[in-house]
């Protein structure tokens, strides 16, 4: 049990960059203050977050294939942690100033590709610190405690650095400090959370495999064999679910504004919620996945995100819309976890990295097409509710996708 909470715990720490730099605060602070409109950041942003995304979708077969085969997944885990840690409290030099546009564009990007390389050999341990009766679980513990680090680290920066008036360690509103400290305090929750996890890791011992084949041979034929076989289909299905669900997450904000007329205080105490409501589901889902098995957990995970979103598109109150979105989010951590679990069951242990490379992949390669659909759907209807609608049609598609692939 000991070896699965330090596993939750990395979780827990490096939930703080995603939410922290990527999501919330960071991003709207260059947008607004360093890019020269909040439009170009925005735009700015989204472009260096995609490029970095489509970059680890590419390279992450390849280099999973090659820490399965120099069996260096524990190195590669401290070393990308480390990088993604150093590089993030870099962004503190990143002042308010058209100036440092390039600077910080740079530096996020390079911070994000490390965060994302991380993840790639963190997901690939699991089936390494937890018995096999036991995936589900482990893997809902680590999904719950990072939405739990999620909602934490928010709190805290709003709390001590942005919605207050006497900053802590001499800090200033000037020149926003107080909102690149941020930065500082994400690197040292990220350090001193995941230190647990890092430094009990051990070099997995694994069988010796001769190579014979070249690594796109090997993970060509990871997923296909005369077609696309049970795993092939479902990194295809889950391509296509992980589109949609990407389309809520990043699309959901300006849906809940424009057709709710939410506030940002609005939109914090959403977050909120649906991070509560995600640390409920991924700890229920776990245990289901470990009975119920992992594609009967996602495909009802599935019915009911879709059945909740197509509520929200009908509702008409702010309220109504605070309580079925919570319901999403209930929805969202089972799949986001019955989906690793679904990956580790499937692949033998020496082929981990490299399952998880392809797992990146799958939701990276497309990632761009639900945003995209939603914005061009929204654009041609001039109706949030219609252009919203599109992701739940992703959804469908990679339920009706789903269906064809085998229990594991």
């Amino acid at each position: 049990m000991k070896k699965v909470l330090n596993f939750a715990l990395y979780d827990f720490a490096n939930s703080a960059f995603t939410t922290i730099i990527i999501t919330f605060i960071f991003s709207t602070y260059f947008a607004k203050q360093i890019a020269p409109t909040p439009i170009l950041g925005q735009s700015y942003w989204g472009w260096t977050i995609g490029i970095t995304g489509l970059l680890i979708a590419l390279i992450g077969p390849f280099i999973g294939s090659f820490a399965d085969k120099k069996n260096c997944i524990v190195l590669f885990i401290r070393l990308f942690t480390i990088c993604c840690i150093f590089f993030t409290s870099l962004l503190w030099f990143a002042k308010p100033s058209e100036n440092y546009l390039f600077f910080t564009l740079i530096i996020v990007a390079i911070s994000n590709f490390f965060y994302e390389l991380s993840l790639i050999f963190y997901n690939s341990i699991l089936k390494n610190v937890s018995k096999d009766a036991d995936l589900g679980k482990s893997s809902g513990i680590g999904f719950g405690l990072g939405y739990v680090g999620g909602i934490l680290i928010l709190i805290i920066c709003i709390k001590v650095f942005i919605d207050n008036n006497v900053l802590p360690f001499g800090l200033s509103k000037e020149n926003a400090e107080n909102i690149r400290a941020t930065s500082i305090v994400v690197s040292l929750w990220y350090l001193i959370f995941s230190i647990p996890f890092l430094f009990s890791l051990k070099k997995e011992i694994r069988n010796k495999i001769e190579e014979t084949s070249s690594s796109l041979t090997k993970i060509k034929n990871l997923v296909w064999n005369n077609g696309l076989n049970n795993l092939g289909k479902f990194l295809f299905a889950r391509m296509l679910y992980a589109d949609g669900l990407n389309a809520i997450i990043v699309m959901g904000g300006i849906f809940a504004v424009g057709v709710y007329n939410l506030e940002i205080k609005d939109l914090l105490v959403l977050s909120v919620l649906m991070n509560i409501t995600a640390f409920i589901g991924a700890i229920f889902g776990g245990y289901a996945n470990d009975k119920f098995t992992s594609k009967n957990v996602i495909i009802f995970s599935l019915i009911g995100l879709i059945i909740s979103a197509g509520i929200i598109l009908l509702v008409k109150t702010k309220l109504f819309f605070f309580i079925f979105a919570s319901i999403n989010g209930f929805f969202i951590g089972p799949i986001q976890s019955a989906s690793r679990v679904f990956i580790t069951k499937s692949i033998d242990l020496n082929n981990q990295a490299v399952g998880f490379g392809l797992f990146a992949l799958s939701g990276k390669l497309t990632s761009f097409i639900g945003p995209l659909l939603v914005a061009t759907v929204t654009f041609i209807t001039n109706s949030q509710r219609i252009g919203f609608s599109s992701a739940i049609i992703l959804l469908l598609l990679g339920l009706i996708v789903l269906i064809s692939v085998k229990k594991i």
